[in-house]
């Protein structure tokens, strides 16, 4: 297990570049921490994380999975549909709030195209600033994308997986990093809950912790959360949402569309030029 080098500027964790892709510049007057730093940790001030040293970490996790090694453990992954928005809301990641800013994130993440998918997200969310766009990018990099990847891995190597995505909004409350939990563990009166989930849980809230729950623990007993798995060429995705549930289809899926072809290791970090 290895160890990424630390820097002062405070950020979340996410993935880092692929292989043969170039470091980022800094963009005319963006702020970037001293080298040698990887360039995502301009946004993450994590001092320890796994890294792929092939000892302790023997391969990234997606080729693992790909490969077969886990295919006999069934699985069933479940992320919110804005996770970072939580941890700007705390302050716990940097702010990005013009387009070069933007720009600059996007290599740093180390996209082989990441024009490409900074079009894509201005195409999908035309009216949002770059702090909204920033904020899809980096949750969906860090956390959706990787978690459907994992999943999908797991399928198309003969494993069974389930996906899930947590997108319950009420009263302003947002589908951010955490909000899943009391609902998945029926700790909705918790000290601290009201914060993660937006406030007092209603009737419909306390419906939805109940069917998390129920879907969790018949998948715990019989492998079965009570929707279909994914296959090797289909992606269903259950909605958690109030009033009611539904289910999704990712290959029909823009967001997904837009990521599909592009690689990403989230834990091997690049070097940044400055």
């Amino acid at each position: 297990m290895g160890a990424t080098a630390p820097t002062a500027s405070s950020g979340a964790t996410a993935p880092t570049a692929s292989s043969g892709a170039t470091a980022p510049t800094a963009p005319a007057g963006a702020t970037t921490p001293s080298a040698p730093v990887a360039a995502i940790h301009a946004y993450d001030p994590v001092l320890f994380q796994p890294v792929v040293d092939g000892e302790v970490l023997a391969a990234e996790p997606l080729a693992s999975l790909a490969a077969g090694a886990a295919r006999e453990v069934d699985l069933l992954v479940c992320h919110t549909s804005e996770e970072t928005t939580f941890l700007h809301a705390v302050g716990a990641i940097r702010e990005v709030a013009t387009e070069p800013e933007l720009a600059f994130f996007a290599a740093a993440l180390g996209l082989p195209d990441p024009d490409r998918v900074l079009d894509g997200y201005r195409t999908l969310m035309p009216q949002s600033p770059p702090l909204d766009r920033y904020l899809a990018l980096f949750g969906d990099a860090r956390f959706a994308e990787y978690t459907t990847r994992l999943a999908e891995q797991h399928a198309r190597a003969g494993g069974r997986a389930y996906a899930s995505r947590f997108t319950r909004r009420r009263d302003g409350a947002r589908p951010w990093h955490t909000a899943d939990i009391p609902f998945a563990f029926g700790n909705l009166d918790a000290v601290g809950a009201a914060f993660l989930i937006g406030g007092a849980p209603d009737a419909e809230d306390r419906a939805l912790s109940t069917r998390m729950q129920q879907a969790w623990a018949s998948f715990a007993t019989t492998g079965d959360p009570g929707w279909p798995p994914l296959s090797a060429d289909a992606t269903p995705v259950r909605q958690w949402a109030v009033p009611t549930d539904h289910l999704t289809s990712d290959e029909t899926s823009p967001l997904r569309e837009l990521w599909r072809d592009v690689p990403y290791d989230v834990l091997r970090p690049r070097t940044l030029r400055v």
